[in-house]
């Protein structure tokens, strides 16, 4: 595993400690997106709140491995309000610059 996904995976989690800090009783999910705006709507419309970019890279692999990390790790510490079913890797992401991955609550 490479530094940087090292280095951006600490930021993700201290940013994931803040906001179940300030949401201790939420449900929250981690995802990724090329599309920051539209996966927002998408959420939205499913009753959830408090969409936040916790990192963001221009890599596609990095992105995958960064994004089951994180689920990886929210599952040890946060098993009662992570709300992904699956580990992470999957989704509909298609070539960009510029790749987030997020957080969001319901």
């Amino acid at each position: 595993m490479s530094e940087q996904i090292i280095l951006n995976a600490i930021e993700a989690l201290v940013c994931i400690k803040e906001f179940v800090s300030e949401n201790p009783n939420c449900k929250f999910y981690i995802g990724k997106t090329d599309d920051y705006a539209r996966r927002e709507q998408e959420h939205l419309s499913h009753g959830y709140s408090g969409f936040k970019v916790i990192s963001q890279t221009s890599s596609i692999e990095e992105l995958n491995k960064l994004e089951r990390l994180l689920i990886m790790i929210s599952r040890v510490f946060y098993k009662e309000n992570l709300e992904n079913e699956n580990n992470g890797g999957g989704g509909n992401i298609s070539e960009s610059s510029d790749y987030y991955i997020y957080i969001t609550s319901k």
